[in-house]
């Protein structure tokens, strides 16, 4: 299938008395840790495409939350959103992913919980101390040397990288523009929204200060509180990311998230630090 897109349409299923679409997943959404599995950006955002059309008008999504419940395949795919807490101030959205496992049987590899809120101009009072990032460099910029292998395939081939800082440096907090070369869908031109989550799982791969061929470090969810509606220039996705690791196996990444005009979410992954 040509990797034109992230997800091509396949119609839709009624199941269980419930309505899904259905999705096809090309090559180009493969993670970089294996080339049978999607890396986390394409089932976060398919999922979020699918609450946001149940955001109503005067409404601001104010947090997503993103459950990758083990190997996401790269097989058909059946998304489906809905209401799970209605109210004219503040609703909960809920969406589930499902994909063809071994058996030829549905399996849900992922859930997403979305925060709508009631908006409200509040221009006078906003407020934001995010540390600044540098503007959009015109050059290309390398991808981290340790992925390097791996430029021309899955994920890293399909988006367009930018890094401000050196992605070989092993201190402090990374920054990065990214954005994908292709719609999520086929056919189809992203909103902001789906533009953002189809690249914030890079995060976790930017920030990175440890060595793949060493340790992994696999995250199973990612989360972003959003303080303003993201209006990404041209599709860019601004970075600003820090690994944080225990000495327990467990770790964490950090981010921020910007546009064109400045930061307007903060994100978190939780992550499972292991020697190979």
């Amino acid at each position: 299938m040509a990797d034109d897109a992230f997800f091509h349409p396949a119609g839709t299923l009624d199941a269980g008395g419930f309505e899904y679409e259905v999705f096809d997943p090309t090559r180009a959404s493969a993670s970089v840790w294996a080339d049978t599995m999607q890396h986390g950006a394409p089932p976060a955002a398919i999922m979020v495409r699918a609450m946001e059309k149940l955001v109503g008008d005067g409404s601001r999504v104010s947090r997503v939350t993103i459950d990758l419940l083990g190997v996401v395949p790269i097989t058909r795919t059946r998304v489906r959103a809905w209401v799970a807490r209605p109210g004219r101030t503040i609703s909960l959205i809920a969406a589930e992913m499902d994909c063809v496992d071994g058996t030829g049987a549905y399996r849900t590899v992922a859930r997403a919980r979305a925060w709508v809120l009631a908006a409200s101009d509040t221009t006078a009072i906003a407020r934001d101390l995010s540390p600044v990032i540098a503007p959009l460099d015109a050059e290309p910029g390398p991808v981290p040397g340790f992925f390097a292998h791996l430029q021309d395939q899955g994920f890293l081939s399909a988006c367009e990288w930018r890094f401000v800082t050196d992605p070989g440096a092993p201190d402090g907090p990374k920054q990065c523009w990214i954005r994908p070369k292709m719609p999520l869908v086929a056919g189809e031109a992203p909103s902001p929204l789906v533009q953002v989550f189809s690249v914030v799982d890079a995060a976790n791969g930017i920030s990175a200060y440890l060595d793949p061929t060493v340790v992994t470090w696999m995250n199973m969810d990612m989360t972003v509180h959003f303080h303003r509606s993201p209006q990404p220039v041209d599709g860019w996705v601004g970075l600003f990311g820090d690994q944080l690791v225990g000495g327990e196996g467990i770790g964490t990444t950090v981010s921020r998230l910007y546009d064109g005009a400045g930061a307007f979410a903060v994100g978190a992954q939780t992550l499972l630090v292991a020697a190979r």
